[in-house]
């Protein structure tokens, strides 16, 4: 009689729903996005929700109940006094790695992607994470401009805002980057210099 370990069944379950959301470096798509086309499935499944999502957390929820199981077989007493906590660990389990994996992978890809660039061609302007605001107490207009230094070592760049449509006088801002930093850097403009209040003047950046 073969006697089944649910430790090692469970991880090889889990392992296999979590691969079917992961999106690895090089890739358009996730895992299970290639294997639904491959075989002509539709991803999109009841009430507009993901079956790729759908399988995947399914999937996953097997492999943690079955490693639930095997703890509670080696640990009883630990499980009783845990079991109060197994919902949140199964949101978690089935949540909380593939987005974590997923932003490792494009963090590494975006390092790799910049690892023989230097000075300004190194540093990657976030878009859709910057944004510009009036101030309501001088009508002063604040952007912050999203950053990231993929360089080794840290190094001082300039935003320079050329005089183009949108801005009426050229404008440049100094800000220091340490080594792989994310940084907002705040960038003010008088209301009379900036045409459109909600949106970010053109720029480049120089080493």
């Amino acid at each position: 009689m073969i006697k089944v370990s649910y430790n090692v069944l469970g991880a090889v379950v889990y392992v296999t729903g979590l691969a079917l959301v992961l999106q690895f470096p090089g890739q358009k798509s996730m895992v299970g996005s290639q294997l639904f086309e491959e075989f002509s499935l539709p991803t999109e499944g009841f009430l507009g929700l993901s079956n790729i999502w759908l399988l995947a957390a399914f999937i996953q929820f097997i492999g943690v109940l079955l490693l639930v199981k095997w703890f509670a077989e080696e640990y009883p007493a630990h499980r009783r006094k845990y079991r109060f906590i197994e919902p949140a660990v199964l949101i978690l389990a089935v949540l909380v790695p593939s987005i974590a994996f997923n932003n490792l992978f494009e963090i590494g890809e975006e390092v790799y992607a910049h690892s023989g660039q230097s000075g300004a061609e190194a540093v990657v302007y976030i878009q859709d994470e910057s944004s510009c605001t009036e101030l309501t107490d001088n009508g002063m207009v604040e952007c912050s401009i999203v950053l990231r230094n993929f360089q080794h070592h840290s190094q001082q760049i300039s935003l320079v805002f050329p005089k183009e449509a949108g801005l009426k006088t050229k404008k440049v801002e100094t800000a220091y980057l340490q080594q792989r930093e994310k940084k907002a850097v705040k960038v003010t403009f008088s209301p009379e210099d900036i045409a459109d209040k909600g949106e970010i003047p053109t720029f480049y950046i120089e080493g």
